[in-house]
């Protein structure tokens, strides 16, 4: 299933927009004539389109062509149709860390990212690109001002410079600076053309997020008012005076909107659930994007203007609940999910990736499935997940993965004692970094876990973060404190290569070998000590990426859910024949590159996260830390 995102609208054609839509399986651009209300299928991209944008006056869209990989070039193409060419010409292909238009649309600034630099050009959209700047590692355009003078650029948020606001008339620079208490990060300027230039900020500090803003020459401004406990995005309204913000905590979203120069900010009336994208109308209305756990993702409007009443969310659905399990540390929460009739079931935990991410009262049709083969599941946010505040975020050391397994297996125990899951027969799945934690989990402690399911994992955490993208690697050395050199008994600690002689399984891994942020390098090196060790499993290699297509993610979970029902059927014990279950079902891998058998599926990982590097996000920055 492909989600709906919200539209993006052109700033001076206020009838014209654009929105991603399912296709025959896979995201395309769709032009919508909002005087009409016609939708018209703009693009036939071979592997989908992920990131789109409208040039202010609506007449072109620019749409980013990628291969499975996530390397690709900007097109552009007009909104009434024809051919699409490339959107700045002589620009390198690489990934896209970010395009922006100052307000007239006659000039554009492009991000590309490519041999581990962040490059930057800028010239008249359909005509030459002209080199900026460049910069070494991860380093996205955040936005440009309306006048075109001021680039803003996103550091690590707790570095010295967290966001770089250069001036490209003369590179003069100005630099915002997060700390090791100070975290800073960069949304896009005020859509003003004729005021001065301002930038709106989330700085995490103090145990909150507050909303901030920036003007050239003066220090960042700190709005009390908006001030919050959980992690928050925001946006600028159209009218430029108020912010749209956006609060998560504990897997549900609410929206207010504030004004600046004063007054109490005003809750939307939005349903409970999920607010996946939103994006804010020429004329003020809010298009978001909004789920629940049992309704899969659908766009909805909110007008500040209009009536104050909420949209009625559906009714709760049987066999969905919360679960909190009380620690020293503070309460794991729990979406919990169970079959029908009365338990306990088999029991699975779904473990979102990130870790910077979190387990959602929104639609996830694996939990559909896999509530139907029988079990129940848990979507537990551990320790590093967000949506419950900096300390939870980031408070448990450097104990990389061994925090977190201790959180699984509190809430493992927690489920025994309610009388859900059944003892002896609870087992991990997880995507990423999720795949990561079920590969430690099993080596770490055994005894607890039934079956391990991980796609896409990091399995050699020392070789992924050599082969992984910039900006992964920045992600990994934040958590850890450091590189592999640098704090190698870190790395050593949380790795799962360290655990192997400890592995039982059964096991079963899926991987793609074209995967740049989870590399299939790590990974074959763990199956092949697997297989070393006749650990019962098994292994299906795939092509397609990290994300892959639905198609290949629906494959994927097929296999995986039939390994489930092998080795922890949802009634009855365990067959004895996977004890000498070692299949490997290749596709072409580091140690076999000529491969064998191999369909082309991957796995469906979770979005990345809307507070991404640079805060929001945004439809032109796609490329973020593993998912």
């Amino acid at each position: 299933m492909i989600a709906p995102r919200a539209p993006a609208f052109a700033a001076a054609a206020p009838l014209r927009a654009v929105e991603l839509d399912d296709v025959a399986g896979r995201p395309q651009v769709v032009a919508w004539d909002r005087a009409t209300g016609q939708r018209r299928v703009l693009t036939r991209a071979r592997h989908g389109v992920d990131a789109c944008d409208l040039e202010p006056d609506g007449g072109h869209v620019w749409w980013f062509d990628a291969d499975p990989d996530g390397v690709g070039a900007w097109r552009r193409q007009p909104f009434d149709g024809g051919p699409a060419a490339p959107a700045l010409t002589g620009l390198p292909r690489g990934r896209p860390y970010g395009i922006a238009f100052d307000h007239a649309g006659t000039l554009a600034v492009v991000c590309v990212g490519r041999d581990a630099e962040s490059r930057y050009h800028l010239g008249t959209p359909g005509g030459p690109a002209r080199p900026l700047a460049t910069v070494a590692g991860y380093a996205p355009l955040v936005d440009l001002s309306p006048d075109g003078t001021l680039l803003a650029l996103a550091g690590r948020p707790a570095g010295p410079p967290a966001v770089t606001v250069v001036r490209r008339t003369d590179g003069h620079t100005e630099a915002l600076a997060g700390g090791p208490h100070r975290r800073v990060w960069a949304l896009e300027f005020r859509p003003d053309p004729a005021g001065d230039a301002e930038l709106l900020l989330v700085v995490e500090a103090g145990g909150h997020y507050t909303v901030g803003t920036w003007r050239p020459g003066r220090d960042v401004r700190l709005h009390e008012r908006l001030a919050f406990d959980t992690e928050i995005t925001a946006h600028w309204h159209v009218d430029g005076r108020r912010v749209l913000v956006q609060q998560d905590r504990a897997g549900r979203s609410r929206l207010l909107l504030a004004d600046l120069d004063g007054g109490e900010p005003v809750v939307l009336p939005t349903p409970p659930g999920t607010i996946l994208e939103l994006a804010c109308a020429p004329e003020g209305a809010i298009h978001y994007v909004w789920s629940r756990e049992a309704t899969p993702p659908r766009r909805l409007v909110v007008d500040p203007a209009a009536d104050p009443r909420p949209t009625p969310g559906p009714p709760a659905v049987p066999g969905r609940r919360e679960v909190w399990t009380p620690q020293p540390y503070g309460r794991i929460h729990s979406f919990l999910a169970t079959p029908p009739g009365t338990g306990p079931w088999p029991t699975i935990l779904l473990l979102h990736g990130g870790p910077f991410l979190h387990d959602r009262d929104s639609y996830d049709p694996r939990v559909e499935l896999l509530t139907g083969a029988g079990y129940a599941v848990a979507r537990t946010n551990y320790r590093g997940s967000t949506g419950y505040g900096p300390r939870w975020r980031h408070d448990f050391g450097h104990r990389v993965g061994l925090a977190q397994l201790e959180d699984l297996d509190a809430v493992r125990r927690h489920l025994v004692d309610l009388g859900v899951a059944q003892p002896g027969r609870i087992g991990l799945c997880g995507y990423s970094w999720g795949g990561y934690l079920v590969l430690l989990a099993l080596g770490v402690a055994p005894d607890d876990w039934a079956v391990g399911l991980a796609v896409s994992p990091v399995a050699d955490y020392a070789t992924a973060h050599r082969a992984t993208l910039p900006a992964v690697r920045e992600a990994d050395e934040e958590l850890f404190g450091g590189t592999p050199a640098e704090v190698p008994d870190r790395y050593r600690a949380a790795d799962p290569m360290t655990y192997l002689d400890r592995v039982r399984g059964p096991l079963f891994v899926a991987a793609a070998t074209d995967d740049e942020r989870c590399p299939a390098e790590a990974v074959g090196r763990y199956v092949a000590a697997l297989r070393d060790r006749a650990v019962p499993h098994e292994v299906l290699w795939t092509t397609g990426g990290h994300h892959g297509d639905p198609a290949g993610q629906s494959a994927v979970f097929a296999a995986l859910l039939r390994y489930a029902t092998a080795v922890l059927p949802p009634s009855g014990p365990a067959p004895a024949s996977p004890s000498q279950d070692h299949r490997d079902r290749r596709g072409p891998t580091p140690d076999r590159p000529e491969g064998g058998e191999c369909n082309e599926a991957t796995h469906c990982a979770a979005r990345p996260d809307q507070h991404g590097r640079a805060g929001p996000r945004r439809r032109h920055r796609q490329d973020a830390p593993r998912s």
